[in-house]
């Protein structure tokens, strides 16, 4: 028998009302790309002088689950990851980060070589602690998530009685081209020629609370939220008032607005209502003189967030 292909293997998630418990009767979304989840045993090897110091004995002190997510962005697909991302629900389309428990259980269904038995391999309790969102010219916007999970299953053969699979809506990538709208950093010039951003969605103290007893983490921490905006810019006549604007740490605070998405009702509007600027650099190495910016959102008392997504945007 012929070992099994990639592409054969099927990635769906639910979300869980409890975190790290499976829904009785899951209805799963199948995904895309598929969460590379792994459970990694935490080894203890014993030593003894009878074996004369060598390797005798052996015990798991637990299991971790951890992995990644890489995929473009496609408007819908990856909304409840976004959720679990940020700690928060979806209100009226609109996301803002918070402190929630949000997770999901994710099933991976791995065919037992070519034409073989599905085998599935279930996670619970699993949310993405941190990540990117990359546009760069010519590219498509990519999503890139860090996953922690909570708990996983023996791999097994039996399907749960009852469970549904459903594919995601929508299928085209969001591009960084057309599909981005005008980005703009309130009060400066409009931005005509940024070559690249990437929004890195950070996390301090997000972090595993192992327990005795189970090889089930009691949860994760909700850690702080510090994300950054990094943009590289043609140098063109809007570069001095950010330049020196960057030399004064930004005072007061401007919005960052970041459309994505380019049919009505799919869209996404990415704010950050209160930016600070971190640095500014310019780079004269290359053909194109380019410049390089740091921002750093903060909270903003009005909206009560650092980061609000409106989704369905017409």
């Amino acid at each position: 028998m012929a070992g099994a292909s990639t592409s054969t293997i099927r990635s769906a998630y639910v979300p869980e009302t409890t975190a790290g418990a499976i829904p009785a009767t899951p209805g799963f979304t199948t995904m895309h790309r598929p969460a590379m989840l792994t459970s990694a045993p935490l080894i203890t090897s014993g030593r003894s002088l009878i074996a004369k110091g060598q390797r005798h004995g052996h015990s798991v002190n637990g299991i971790e689950v951890s992995g990644t997510l890489e995929t473009p962005l496609i408007y819908g697909a990856y909304d409840d990851w976004l959720a679990t991302l940020l700690q928060a629900s979806w209100v009226a389309d609109v996301l803002k980060n918070g402190a929630e428990e949000r997770t999901l259980a994710v099933e991976q269904t791995i065919l037992a070589g070519a034409g073989g038995t599905p085998t599935m391999l279930r996670f619970r309790g699993v949310e993405a602690t941190g990540g990117t969102l990359s546009l760069e010219a010519r590219s498509e916007a990519s999503l890139n998530l860090t996953l922690l999970g909570r708990g996983s299953d023996d791999a097994t053969t039996t399907a749960i009685v009852g469970a549904t699979y459903a594919d995601p809506t929508n299928v085209d990538p969001i591009t960084s081209g057309e599909d981005v709208g005008n980005i703009t950093f309130a009060g400066f010039d409009p931005l005509d020629c940024i070559q690249s951003m990437e929004i890195a969605f950070t996390f301090e103290k997000r972090e595993v609370q192992p327990r005795i007893g189970s090889n089930d983490l009691c949860g994760v921490t909700r850690g702080d939220f510090l994300p950054t905006i990094s943009a590289s810019l043609y140098v063109e006549d809007g570069f001095l008032a950010l330049y020196n604007a960057a030399r004064t740490g930004g005072e007061p605070t401007f919005a960052v607005t970041v459309p994505l998405g380019s049919v009505s009702g799919e869209k996404y509007t990415l704010v950050f209502p209160a930016c600070r600027f971190g640095s500014s650099s310019i780079d004269m190495s290359g053909n194109s003189v380019m410049q390089a910016v740091e921002i750093l959102p903060e909270w903003d008392s009005a909206s009560g967030a650092t980061l609000t997504i409106t989704r369905a945007v017409t």
